[in-house]
């Protein structure tokens, strides 16, 4: 008897801490929510605001979400099964532009192209927003496209081949439709990415949602206008999450042995390589070594105040910080969805919420909670403690999603038997949680870990809203500079953040590249 009683006692903490842990992640935007369906001062603010706001982020997470797509897809098919000069460079190379927020590269190509810059081309407008979202967002197709074609089998491609299908064939008629759910997959993170981005629109003068929000609350001062159309847009980011899951749910594949078999790679004619070497050199190019190399240019050539060296240290302890919470929510989280049950589910979905809403509309959530909270009289003022408090909160509600899904497939691996013995020699939940399945997804934690960070590291929205006074990161201050046109001084902080990102990101890119087994 005591032992079912410790038993279901750890059952019982277990599920607790996961409850916790969704409450947390799901907290903020069900805030939002609440808080705008309330009547108070401003009720019916909108009007061309939001209209425009939402047409504008409509239009740019169509034009550059496509983009991001079709570049992402095309990549990662030439890179899996095509042969070329430089494919094996071109593996880890593709993936660079991850490290490099859209606002960056938009301060970039600002200084590149507009006047006095060395290219007489202009990227601006909505269709220069487009570019740097097609350009700087394609590795998350590309990653998501890459596992997938991965993952196919081996036997449907060369039947495809002695069947005398051709690579253009080969890739429309057999490859896309099999990984149709890594693409949707990729495709969602992409656009979710431009519906949440407020630095590179701000920038180029757009109207979105995000926008918006900012201009509701900052210009026209009023907060609860900000929270309704936070809310349009938290609701919009719901529906698509949902339609987008329901898309993967959908597609499943028969797959045999010959899955773990090398896959078969064209070997393209001469001409036909050379495209792909300068379709992806190109990408390279265009998302990573042109605007990156030109803030290194223009950072060498200016001089800059001291308080970099504080923002520095600041964004690497916010990171730091946000990025380990984050992941005990995201293992507490994986760990209940892959223990089945509703519970587990609704967590994943919970989380996914919060990944869905961007970070601007969750600190707006924080923000109108803890202001109902000082009206209770339960808290004070918001200090410079309880504001960095605040603002990792609202880290880890964004991103707890992007670590749970890395954990929860490395927790994928254990086995029903591994995990049955356990049971059976008497651990407890909790005892095989810390003894059996985090052990395993220790790489996984550690590839969740990176992801967290370097996510944290670029947002911006979030930490504009909350920051506490005189508190500045890399992103604030390269945001401030470029706000303020002074474009030559914001080269040094956003090359810094591109800088403390790669590391990372090549780090996971040399994981995902080991994920087949026969890969090279």
């Amino acid at each position: 008897m005591s032992g079912r009683a410790g038993s279901r006692l750890n059952v019982d903490a277990v599920a607790l801490f996961a409850a916790a842990a969704t409450l947390i992640c799901a907290a903020p935007a069900l805030a939002v929510i609440g808080f705008a369906l309330a009547p108070g001062e401003g009720a019916r603010f909108g009007g061309p605001l939001l209209t425009n706001g939402a047409l504008g982020t409509l239009g740019l997470t169509l034009a550059g979400g496509t983009g991001a797509i079709v570049l992402g897809a095309a990549s990662a098919w030439l890179v899996s099964l095509c042969r070329f000069p430089g494919r094996g460079a071109f593996e880890w190379l593709l993936v660079i532009p991850l490290a490099a927020p859209s606002y960056v590269l938009a301060y970039a190509y600002s200084g590149l192209t507009w006047a006095g810059g060395p290219i007489a081309f202009p990227v601006r407008g909505f269709w220069g927003a487009a570019f740097i979202y097609a350009i700087g967002l394609y590795p998350y197709v590309y990653l998501a496209a890459r596992a997938a074609f991965a993952s196919q089998s081996a036997c449907a491609l060369e039947a495809a081949r002695t069947l005398g299908a051709k690579p253009g064939a080969l890739f429309f008629r057999v490859g896309l439709p099999l990984a149709r759910p890594g693409l949707v997959a990729g495709g969602a993170l992409a656009l979710m990415e431009i519906a949440a981005d407020y630095g590179a629109a701000q920038h180029f003068g757009l109207t979105t949602l995000s926008t918006a929000i900012f201009r509701a609350w900052y210009a026209h001062q009023s907060a609860h206008g900000a929270l309704q159309i936070a809310a349009v847009l938290l609701i919009a980011a719901l529906v698509f999450l949902v339609a987008e899951r329901r898309a993967r749910g959908r597609a499943g594949f028969a797959d045999g042995g010959a899955r773990w078999r090398t896959l078969p790679r064209y070997t393209l004619s001469p001409l036909a390589a050379a495209g792909a070497f300068v379709f992806c050199a190109g990408l390279i190019v265009l998302g990573a070594a042109l605007p990156l190399g030109w803030l290194a240019y223009i950072a060498v050539e200016h001089t800059y105040a001291a308080d970099i060296t504080k923002a520095f240290f600041n964004s690497i302890s916010l990171a730091g910080a946000g990025a380990l919470a984050t992941l005990v929510l995201a293992a507490l989280i994986a760990v209940s969805a892959r223990r089945g049950g509703a519970m587990g589910k609704f967590s994943l979905f919970a989380a996914g919420m919060g990944y869905a809403a961007p970070g601007a509309v969750l600190a707006l959530g924080a923000f109108s909670m803890f202001g109902l909270m000082r009206e209770f009289g339960w808290i004070g003022g918001v200090g410079v403690s309880l504001a960095l408090v605040t603002l990792i909160w609202a880290y880890a509600a964004r991103f707890t999603a992007a670590g749970a899904q890395p954990i929860d497939a490395g927790l994928a691996r254990l086995s029903k038997g591994l995990d049955a013995s356990a049971r059976t020699l008497g651990a407890g939940p909790a005892r095989r949680l810390w003894q059996v399945d985090l052990p395993i997804a220790a790489p996984s934690l550690a590839a969740a870990l990176l992801i967290l960070f370097v996510d944290i590291l670029k947002e911006l929205p979030a930490t504009l809203i909350i920051r506490p006074f005189n508190f500045d990161t890399l992103a604030v201050i390269a945001y401030q500079y470029a706000s303020d046109e002074q474009l030559e001084l914001a080269a040094a902080p956003s090359l810094l953040i591109f800088a403390a990102g790669l590391a990372p990101i090549l780090l996971l890119t040399r994981s995902i590249a080991r994920g087949r087994a026969g890969s090279r």
